[in-house]
């Protein structure tokens, strides 16, 4: 299929905090974390729309995201600050 091209700019608000989510229509979001400016391309199939928002979990970040490292996504652990694991979906 055919795909379409959308450019962004984004004002970061710090690593410890999500500055914008960018939404996929009907595939999902991608919250968008760093200092500074960013502008981000993003390539997705014709009709899908593409749009910014304030994020949905600003300080989320850093408890329920894998981090990618170049190779493969690695999650962080379960543990909570505390040392105590969480529960929720998902989880062992």
């Amino acid at each position: 299929g055919e795909f379409e091209s959308h450019t962004v700019d984004i004002q970061g608000a710090g690593w410890k905090e999500a500055a914008a989510d960018i939404t996929l229509r009907g595939l999902g979001w991608v919250a968008v974390t760093g200092a500074g400016k960013a502008q981000v391309k993003i390539s997705v199939p014709k009709g899908v729309g593409v749009s910014v928002r304030p994020p949905l979990m600003p300080f989320d970040v850093w408890e329920a995201t894998a981090k990618y490292t170049g190779g493969r996504s690695v999650r962080k652990s379960s543990k909570s600050k505390s040392g105590k694991r969480r529960r929720g979906v998902g989880r062992r």
